[in-house]
């Protein structure tokens, strides 16, 4: 028997965070045109301008997202992250005067405008260390008991420690084995067993349990569990909960029947109906608007090394079937001839110079666009992997084979959070995020995906 009432602390505090955001943006709309132009004229300009200034805020939430000022986890009063917001706002600013004077029509007068940059920036920044310091404060602290002294209550205690700001504190843990019972982990007590779980949840109050018990559960253990949740404790599943903290599954910490239930209650209609038909036509558009791009870095290729332009390679994707993929060539002409297939590493003698270019700004992938239009591919999923290294990882690493359930994509959860994996540990790191995204596969993961694949782009921070 599972535990399945399951606790969602990030998604809460990101909507907090955005709700707060609209009222500031929507707030400063009004107050600057009052400031500027009086109550009664400023009310009628902002009725006159409303596309104006609706796109105005849309661009400001959007560029606090790309910037990753959603991330709950972060200290806001850190003069780093106020930094950051300062950024944020200054280049939303600078995007929005470049789209009012492409479309005049958009314009919003000057004093206006300049007034509510200013407003939103400095009441984004006070809210933001407003939110950060209630987080501090203990009416928002929640008193966390672990069942379970094991690895995977090890490794849930380690993740809530490293998420600072959701508001968890570890009171301790209860296990059954008498070897653990009266010690600790890591600084942290073992109460006693499961029949010291009432009166330690009462002695700590205790609002949250994580069952960290990744073995068959005592009968005795689960009627406790389910008189605390009677009593209104929220009961959480380990698995769960470092879902919702890292953004990844621990595929290590899971059996067959938690993934069997994934896929089972996954709603299909979005995988299956939405999002083919949604990518295939933006995918088009973009090839249109990268077509300049691809000529450009085809005479670069050439003019940098002997070779064909680009590079096919079998790979495999959805349910193991094969395909061709085709990138811009970064390495060598026949680079794995002596080698045979290696993984691509770190200042590897292989990549041509403007290689290594395509290859930091994620550049060589455009052709997988005709993957994509093709339906081999989706724009966002697991990366495809050549046949060869998954029967090896198929061997070693357990779920590796669920990536197959879904096409692979041109960009990926994984590759947003984490750097090309050149080995077994990083490959493992890799299909944690992967097992999340498929998962939690959605319109909106899609679109933060891509809108972090931008940020890669322009910033560079590929391998």
């Amino acid at each position: 028997m599972s535990i399945k009432k399951f606790y969602y602390p990030v998604p809460k505090q990101q909507i907090l965070l955005i709700a707060g955001d609209l009222l500031i943006v929507n707030g400063s709309v009004f107050l600057s045109a009052i400031l500027r132009l009086g109550l009664n004229d400023g009310w009628d300009y902002i009725r006159n301008n409303p596309l104006s200034f609706v796109l105005t805020g849309i661009i400001f939430i959007f560029t606090f997202f790309f910037a990753e000022l959603y991330d709950t986890r972060k200290d806001f009063k850190a003069a780093g992250n106020i930094m950051s917001i300062a950024f944020a706002s200054a280049s939303a600013f600078i995007i929005t005067t470049f789209l009012f004077y492409i479309n005049w029509s958009l314009r919003i007068g000057r004093g206006v405008f300049v007034i509510n940059g200013l407003l939103i920036t400095l009441f984004i920044i006070g809210w933001r260390i407003l939110y950060s310091y209630l987080q501090d404060q203990p009416i928002f602290k929640r008193n966390v008991l672990i069942v379970g002294a094991g690895w995977a209550g090890k490794t849930i205690l380690q993740e809530i420690n490293r998420a600072k700001k959701t508001g968890l504190q570890v009171a301790g843990f209860i296990d059954d084995n008498p070897g653990k019972q009266e010690g600790s982990v890591e600084g942290f007590p073992v109460f006693g067993g499961r029949y010291t779980l009432p009166s330690v949840v009462r002695q700590n109050d205790i609002s949250l349990i994580v069952n960290a018990i990744t073995h068959e559960k005592h009968a005795d253990l689960i009627k406790a569990l389910i008189n605390c949740s009677w009593n209104g404790i929220e009961i959480v599943d380990m698995p769960t909960l470092y879902e919702q903290l890292t953004g990844k599954i621990p595929f290590k910490h899971i059996n067959d029947m938690w993934m069997l239930h994934v896929v089972i209650s996954k709603p299909k209609l979005y995988g299956k109906l939405v999002k083919p038909v949604v990518e295939i036509l933006f995918t088009l558009i973009l090839f249109v608007l990268f077509m300049p791009v691809m000529v450009v870095i085809a005479l670069l290729i050439k003019m940098d090394s002997q070779g064909h332009i680009f590079y096919t390679q079998e790979r495999i994707g959805k349910d193991g079937k094969g395909f061709t993929i085709i990138k811009f060539r970064t390495m060598v002409e026949n680079a794995e001839l002596t080698t045979g297939a290696v993984y691509s590493s770190d200042n590897d003698l292989r990549i041509t110079k403007i290689g290594k270019f395509l290859r930091k700004w994620r550049l060589d992938e455009i052709p997988q666009l005709l993957n994509v239009i093709k339906g081999e591919m989706s724009l966002v999923g697991p990366r495809p992997e050549r046949h060869v290294f998954i029967r090896e990882f198929e061997e070693k690493i357990p779920f590796y084979t669920q990536r197959l359930a879904v096409r692979p994509g041109l960009t990926g959860w994984a590759q947003v959070k984490y750097p090309y994996a050149s080995s077994i540990e990083q490959t493992e790191e890799k299909l944690q995020y992967d097992l999340y995204y498929i998962k939690n596969m959605s319109f909106m993961l899609d679109f933060v995906v891509l809108l972090k694949t931008i940020k890669v782009v322009f910033f560079g921070s590929g391998k």
